[in-house]
């Protein structure tokens, strides 16, 4: 299978390095072309344009930050759309909103190329380790035809339903997630501001029903009180954004979901974008 893998970021490295080394025919573009070199050291072929990375693949694989870098580099003149064959899968594994996703679906469709929308939940550790979760939305047969992939670089994936259910289970997923996590940040914070050791009150926390691999996997950021970014604080306000307006879509009252939206985009205004999403609690920090 020949792949074009578009998007070399936090997620997008590990993830092409994993096809690479599972003997898929690899290559890859990124725009910025630092971000190749470490790929081009091991050995995957690596394009100079977006045209040279997906003419003649029979599968393309975005993995991109946000609505608008996905829209640029599939749907703009010199777009994917306009240089893969018919019979090309498409699969974007980029969170974004399920009408982008909708409306990438539809164009493609015109074109007979196959497209799916395949976001993942986990972050770089899980990228790495292959241990991300796939939530797909797209034609069924196209799935199916994709499952080696799926399976190459992550521990599950899950079939939804028409283009745009991945992008809305992955909303569901991160409404959870984001809420969670200023949920240990606010009681961290309580516990500091009581005068409670930091260090014995994670301890406890991980005892009591309410650990989870989340918040273990975070621990070592509130210990160190760092937060170098895993998951980067202003994506989970993009998402939450999302969020947001999927509950308005749906007429569903969310009034947490709601609050943390707002949390999270005020940290975004006040400079903390590029912490981990733990970093919510240097911004709770500073409102005390």
């Amino acid at each position: 299978m020949k792949i074009g893998f578009i998007g070399l970021g936090n997620m997008g490295k590990p993830m092409s390095m994993n096809l690479q080394q599972d003997g898929f025919e690899l290559t890859v573009f990124n725009r910025t072309r630092e971000k190749m070199i470490p790929l081009q050291e091991m050995g995957v072929r690596t394009a100079e344009n977006l045209s040279e990375a997906v003419k003649g693949q029979d599968v393309v694989i975005t993995m991109l930050s946000d609505d608008r870098a996905v829209k640029d580099v599939v749907l703009s003149e010199d777009g994917i759309a306009g240089h893969v064959a018919p019979g090309t899968v498409l699969i974007d594994m980029s969170t974004v909103s399920p009408s982008t996703s909708e409306e990438i679906a539809s164009i493609c469709r015109e074109k007979g190329i196959h497209f799916l929308d395949a976001p993942v939940s986990g972050s770089v550790n899980a990228a790495e380790s292959r241990n991300l979760v796939f939530l797909v939305g797209g034609e069924k047969h196209t799935y199916e035809k994709s499952q080696p992939i799926f399976e190459s670089l992550g521990k599950c994936h899950f079939y939804f339903g028409p283009a745009g259910s991945g992008e809305k289970a992955k909303l569901v997923v991160n409404l959870l997630l984001g809420v969670t996590m200023q949920g240990i940040s606010e009681a961290v914070l309580l516990a500091d501001r009581a005068g409670l050791e930091r260090e014995t009150v994670l301890d406890m926390m991980k005892e009591t029903v309410l650990s989870s691999p989340l918040m273990n996997f975070k621990i070592p950021l509130y210990l160190k009180d760092e937060y170098p970014a895993a998951f980067a604080l202003k994506l989970m306000a993009k998402d939450l954004g999302l969020i947001g307006e999927l509950a308005n879509q749906t007429g569903s009252n969310l009034p947490v979901a709601s609050i943390s939206q707002k949390t999270f985009e005020q940290a975004v205004a006040e400079g903390k974008g590029d912490l981990d999403m733990a970093g919510i609690i240097r911004y709770l920090e500073d409102k005390s």
